[in-house]
């Protein structure tokens, strides 16, 4: 089996990322949404939509494995993250993008001191593995249900 890379998506990339996004999000989240929903998703989920977002000192991490795409996390600041996808499950690729997000992002900002996330109700026991802790119930905005989520950062998730 081929190493799986990690590394931060490239200019150009956006179409190829928000295409595993696409395709991840159809097999196992979609199914929990309206059409409203999922037109609310793929709105935020598009390339021209993430060029914008990375204007603002954001970044996007891919693993790829073979040349190929199998996951993806974005961070955007102060303090959240979004779209953490994989193809490729139970071989650590999410964990090992989250730790990588928190590394960058606290180089961007020393003082940050936690992470948050709107999850889908399908990930929600995939973050809570990763030491996120709900910090509200789920709510609904234009379609889409999340629960809020944070993880605390510490010395030890440094």
């Amino acid at each position: 089996m081929e190493p799986i890379v990690y590394r931060e998506m490239n200019t150009g990339e956006e179409q190829a990322v928000c295409d595993l996004v696409a395709r991840v999000f159809n097999e196992y989240v979609a199914s929990d949404y309206g059409k409203d929903g999922i037109e609310e998703f793929f709105r935020f989920a598009n390339p021209d939509a993430m060029k914008e977002r990375m204007q603002s000192k954001g970044f996007v991490l891919v693993a790829e494995q073979a040349e190929t795409l199998v996951g993806t996390l974005e961070f955007f600041p102060p303090d959240s993250i979004a779209m953490l996808f994989v193809t490729i499950r139970h071989h650590g690729i999410a964990k090992k993008l989250l730790a990588q997000s928190i590394t960058k992002s606290r180089a961007l900002d020393p003082e940050l001191s936690k992470l948050i996330v709107h999850s889908s109700p399908y990930a929600e026991s995939i973050y809570q593995k990763m030491g996120f802790c709900k910090t509200g119930n789920a709510t609904t905005e234009n379609g889409i249900t999340f629960i809020p989520m944070e993880l605390v950062l510490d010395r030890e998730n440094a």
